[in-house]
């Protein structure tokens, strides 16, 4: 969910060949029966697993409104009442329909800014996707205080609706004053299943991966040139995002289609997991 502040400054990074990433497939795991492939070394530090009847607004914060498309020229209002907290899930629901401010669709976007943050770990999330064109669903983190893209950016999950077999993760940084990114695409199988989509981060790499299988990992010198000196940006803490857009830049203003009513997006949790010292 491409946080694009400074428009001016877009400029894409190469795409991630998973053939030349010569990573194994799959985490090692002592995560026992939680099912989330937490890789061995990893302790549970936080966790929401939407086991109430509403939002636990201690760890979330509602966004609400347009904010001029959100840099991205979506083409949705955000409330906060379009989720529900139901059979441990968090749903995010969009819809169509008028605001008072004649948007065409209103979503729910959520943050943990101010309230939950981590600076490195092993975040995951199990998430059902609904398989719709011009829908943008996201499960990703911005840092607490910077100043995007220099500050960095990282999309865990993110799914263009009409790809029902296919999402992405990409991270967002700032290169000789001009934006940059690595990303890579990767095929889940059915988005409208369960997939645990993860992130494991540390001093010295970002590697991502579904359901344990790692499909695009980078060290640190592919976003700071100065290996041996600061990291910078992905070495402080960043929040967490949840978030079902509809339309904008990332599949190129594709809105749903005519008969079109609402969508679901499911999330059975979000978790942060911590190396052990």
């Amino acid at each position: 969910m491409k946080q694009n502040c400074l428009k001016t400054l877009f400029i894409l990074g190469p795409l991630l060949s998973l053939a030349s990433c010569n990573m194994p497939t799959i985490f090692p795991s002592d995560s026992g029966d939680s099912g989330d492939f937490a890789p061995s070394g990893y302790t549970l530090a936080w966790s929401d697993e939407f086991d109430g009847d509403k939002l636990n607004t201690e760890n979330w914060t509602y966004e609400h409104g347009n904010n001029n498309g959100w840099g991205n020229q979506e083409a949705q209002y955000y409330t906060d009442h379009n989720d529900s907290v139901k059979d441990g899930n968090l749903v995010i629901t969009a819809k169509r329909g008028n605001t008072k401010d004649k948007y065409d669709y209103t979503s729910t976007r959520i943050k943990t800014k101010g309230k939950v943050k981590t600076t490195y770990g092993y975040v995951c999330a199990r998430i059902k996707l609904p398989a719709v064109q011009g829908l943008w669903p996201a499960f990703w983190m911005m840092h607490e205080s910077g100043w995007w893209p220099y500050s960095g950016e990282i999309d865990i999950m993110e799914n263009k609706g009409r790809e029902s077999t296919r999402t992405s993760s990409a991270c967002h940084y700032n290169e000789n004053g001009n934006h940059s990114q690595f990303n890579h695409t990767v095929d889940v199988g059915n988005i409208e299943e369960y997939h645990v989509y993860s992130l494991l981060w540390d001093e010295d790499s970002i590697t991502f991966s579904v359901d344990g299988k790692k499909h695009l990992s980078r060290n640190k010198s592919a976003w700071n040139k100065d290996y041996e000196g600061s990291n910078a940006p992905f070495n402080s803490d960043f929040y967490l995002i949840l978030n079902m857009a509809v339309g904008g830049l990332f599949d190129n203003h594709i809105v749903p289609p005519d008969d079109w009513e609402s969508s679901d997006m499911l999330v059975d949790y979000v978790r942060i997991y911590k190396a052990t010292e």
